[in-house]
């Protein structure tokens, strides 16, 4: 789901209403009052048929109130240890990824000089024949073994009658590939190799007959499907958010290679089943990486699936792209009702986008999408915590839109609430956000201000740019509009005068620029904050405004850390 950019009471959809009912103290506390009560009255008017009948039904009433709050206890304690089980089994999954670092600038490994030649000595060499026709013309290192290590084990998953004769390994094989003047794979540098030349005569339709090129490509798709999803759920995880973002950024390119390699419609006709499923587990990271940079790209490469013929027996809900609100027909009801909740958030945040990018919110544009988000909410799982955490703050933007402060906030303290556990990192550090917002527009400036110093903590700690310069404009505006709060974003020497202040803002605003260049009224604030500057007098270049950041306004523990 797609959260809005931002800067009177009611109930909150699905709230926990049971808790407070429920309360296994109250509740057995309130069961011994009614049984109390129940031997005072019996005991008052004696052998009366009206007393004991009303006595028995007091008594069901506290044995049944007894068994929900049991009942409730037990299923809040079974959801608990569900919930501690998939978080386990997540950390699990991410402890052996390394961080792969930023990229050193000027480093000698480079790309593929050109498209492999064709040698026609070689036209016996199934391997090269293999490499030929696999999705990528460049391999890492671990990519190229997987690869050729499946090359020499696919005669072997074959009977046959006489043991092999010599056994190679997968080092050896590709000792012999890069050897000699017309070697077919070329050392890149680092860990890189790239098919330089190929046989002459080696067709798709020729090599796909040989059971070498049925082993390589789902070892070479697992390998990559493998290391993107762990990578997907690290990105959901404080610790892991920065490193996951770094490996997406320079393998992204690799696996929308190998999606549209093989969505290709001549080869897509020659995949596996199996390899078809590792390319969907591929497109679903590749969604959750779109999905955290807000790329366009994300339905593409969904629709891309629709072209293999692997998958066309398979109900695969990213093919349809637009879901309209169906009814359930066979599919599961939590499908279902996930599929319509989607469908009716995103109809909402179109219809608000719309009205946004015309520099109007139209009266009758919010009560629609507030309508449409709530429906969203209440057909949304249990489990899907970001999905209702997405909903929230959609629905707290529309209602501060509103101007229903209290039933925004009632919507951002339960999104809060639901991130308590550690669930959803990203969407806790922009329900903050919001929250800085919202009591900004109340007047409680020093509350909002510590909303998005944390918000901001969030945001560099899960390397997200984007939320980052979104919380760098808030704080930049705030100090050019009332720089008597300098004081609580900067340390006294840097909050003594207003110039001081003002000169830290703009360089808050500078980078707020560069990280997000699509945040709005960024520019606007810069402006004013160099205008500001030079009322001082002529200001000198030690004393104008900030192109960089010369001091992060974040909470003092976390300044500490940088």
């Amino acid at each position: 789901m797609t959260r809005l950019d931002s800067s009177q009471p009611e109930r909150t959809p699905r709230s926990p209403i049971l808790e407070g009912l429920l309360g296994t103290a109250e509740v057995i506390a309130w069961a011994l009052v009614l049984e109390l009560g129940r031997n005072v009255v019996i005991s008052s008017f004696g052998e009366n048929a009206t007393v004991k009948a009303i006595g028995g039904a007091l008594r069901g009433l506290a044995i049944v109130l007894v068994l929900i709050a049991g009942s409730y206890v037990a299923y809040r304690r079974t959801a608990g240890l569900r919930e501690q089980r998939r978080a386990d089994r997540e950390l699990a999954m991410v402890a052996g990824l390394a961080d792969p670092g930023d990229p050193v600038a000027g480093g000698r490994v480079g790309g593929c000089p050109g498209p492999p030649r064709e040698l026609a000595h070689s036209d016996d060499d199934k391997t090269a024949a293999v490499l030929r026709h696999l999705p990528v013309g460049e391999f890492e290192t671990a990519a190229l073994l997987a690869v050729l290590t499946a090359i020499l084990e696919a005669p072997d998953r074959l009977p046959r009658n006489d043991p092999p004769s010599t056994q190679r390994t997968a080092h050896m094989l590709l000792a012999e590939l890069c050897v000699g003047p017309d070697s077919i794979l070329e050392h890149l540098g680092s860990d890189r190799y790239c098919v330089r030349r190929v046989p002459r005569d080696s067709g798709l339709e020729t090599v796909v007959a040989d059971e070498k090129w049925w082993a390589a490509m789902p070892a070479l798709v697992g390998h990559y499907a493998d290391h993107a999803t762990r990578w997907a759920i690290a990105l959901e995880l404080t610790p892991t958010a920065g490193a996951a973002r770094r490996w997406f950024e320079a393998k992204e390119p690799s696996l929308r290679e190998i999606l549209v390699g093989c969505t290709k419609y001549t080869f897509a006709q020659h995949i596996s089943f199996a390899t078809a499923c590792e390319l969907v587990r591929i497109s679903d990271a590749l969604d959750v990486w779109y999905t955290r940079t807000e790329s366009v790209g994300r339905l593409e490469m969904a629709r891309r699936l629709r072209f293999i013929e692997a998958l066309k027996e398979l109900p695969l809900i990213r093919l349809r792209g637009n879901l309209p609100p169906t009814g359930p027909g066979n599919r599961p009801l939590v499908l279902s009702s996930s599929l319509s909740a989607r469908w009716k958030h995103q109809v909402a945040v179109r219809r608000l986008s719309t009205a946004q990018a015309n520099q109007v919110v139209s009266t009758s544009a919010l009560p629609e999408a507030e309508r449409e988000l709530k429906a969203a909410w209440w057909l949304l799982p249990r489990a899907d915590v970001a999905g209702q955490v997405c909903a929230l703050i959609n629905l707290a933007i529309v209602h501060t839109h509103q101007g229903r402060l209290d039933a925004a906030q009632d919507r951002l303290e339960l999104a809060e609430s639901l991130t308590e556990s550690g669930r959803d990192p990203g969407g806790r550090a922009h329900t903050h956000e919001i929250l800085g917002a919202l009591c900004w527009a109340r007047g409680e400036n020093v509350i909002a201000l510590r909303y998005w110093q944390r918000a901001l903590g969030s945001y560099l700690t899960l390397a997200d740019d984007r939320g980052t310069g979104r919380c760098l404009q808030h704080l930049g505006s705030a100090m050019v509009v009332a720089p008597d709060y300098g004081s609580h974003l900067l340390p006294p020497r840097l909050s003594s005068t207003h110039h001081t202040v003002v000169r830290q803002a703009s360089g808050w605003l500078a980078e707020a620029r560069r990280l997000n260049p699509s945040v709005g009224l960024v520019g606007h604030y810069a402006d004013k904050a160099s205008a500001e500057l030079r009322t001082f007098g002529p200001v000198p270049e030690s004393r104008g405004a900030l192109s960089a950041i010369d001091h992060w306004p974040l909470l003092d523990s976390e300044q500490r850390n940088r």
